[in-house]
C-alpha cells in the first residue's frame, strides 16, 4: 500500500516561521511522528508528500533525515485545495488502495486492520472537548473539564480506492465539501490514541501528552 501525506498549508495558527510539518513539539517534528509511524509499520511501501508552502525546506529536510526510504514529493505551484493536491500526489501512486492523511493529525491507527477493509474508509475517533462541559443536576451546575466525547469525528486518516476516487477530484477543491458527499465511506472507528496539532496551544498541550510507544 501507498501512502499520501497532505502537508502543504502555511500552519498559520502555530505563530512559527517554519512551515507546519517542521515545526517540532517534544524534540521532534511534526512530519517525523507520520513518517517515522508509517516506516516502521512496514505495511507502507512508498510515501508521497503533498507540498505547497516551503516546499523546499521540507524536501530538504527528508533528505537529510530520511535518505533510505522510498519518499517522493507532489508540490503544487499555487494553492489546490485538500482535493487537488491528494489528485497531483495520487497520479505518483501504484497501489490499487492508498492511505491519505493530514500531517497533523498524529494517531497510532492500526494499519494492518485499516487496509483489510479493503473499502473507501474514514477512520473516525472520539472528540476531546476544547473547553468545560456544564451539565446540571438538581437545579445545579456540574463540570467537567475537558471531557471526551462518545461521539465520533473525522481524525483526517482515510483509506481509498485509487480507481475509484481519482475521477471525483477536480484539479482544485476539497475533499470535504467537494469529493466526500460523492463516496460511499465506510467508518473505521479508532478508540486509540489521536491528537490533531493545529494551533500553538494543541502543541503546549501534546508536550505533557504521554504518547503511545508506537509514536515515540
Amino acid at each position: 500500500m501507498n501512502a499520501i501525506i497532505l502537508a502543504g498549508g502555511k500552519g498559520n495558527r502555530m505563530e512559527d516561521v517554519l512551515p507546519k510539518p517542521l515545526v517540532r513539539v517534544k524534540d521532534k517534528t511534526i512530519l517525523a511522528y507520520q513518517l517515522d509511524y508509517l516506516l516502521n509499520s512496514k505495511k507502507i511501501e512508498k510515501i508521497i508528500l503533498s507540498l505547497g508552502y516551503k516546499a523546499d525546506e521540507i524536501i530538504d529536510y527528508v533528505k537529510i533525515n530520511f535518505p533510505d526510504y522510498h519518499i517522493d514529493f507532489a508540490v503544487e505551484n499555487e494553492p489546490l485545495g485538500t482535493a487537488g493536491a491528494f489528485k497531483l500526489a495520487l497520479l505518483k501512486i501504484d497501489s490499487d488502495f492508498v492511505l491519505g492523511l493530514n500531517c497533523d493529525d498524529i494517531s497510532d491507527i492500526n494499519l494492518e486492520s485499516l487496509k483489510n477493509y479493503a473499502y473507501n474508509t474514514i477512520c473516525v475517533a472520539h472528540p476531546r472537548l476544547p473547553f468545560g462541559l456544564i451539565k446540571e443536576e438538581n437545579g445545579y451546575a456540574t463540570f467537567e473539564e475537558k471531557p471526551i466525547l462518545a461521539d465520533w469525528v473525522s481524525c483526517g486518516w482515510y483509506l481509498f480506492n485509487r480507481e475509484e476516487l481519482l475521477p471525483l477530484l477536480p484539479d482544485k477543491g476539497s475533499l470535504e465539501y467537494d469529493v466526500f458527499p460523492k463516496l460511499k465511506l465506510k467508518l473505521f472507528k479508532h478508540e486509540g490514541f489521536w491528537r490533531p496539532l493545529n494551533t500553538k496551544k494543541d502543541l503546549i498541550e501534546f508536550e505533557t501528552e504521554v504518547l503511545p510507544e508506537v509514536l515515540q
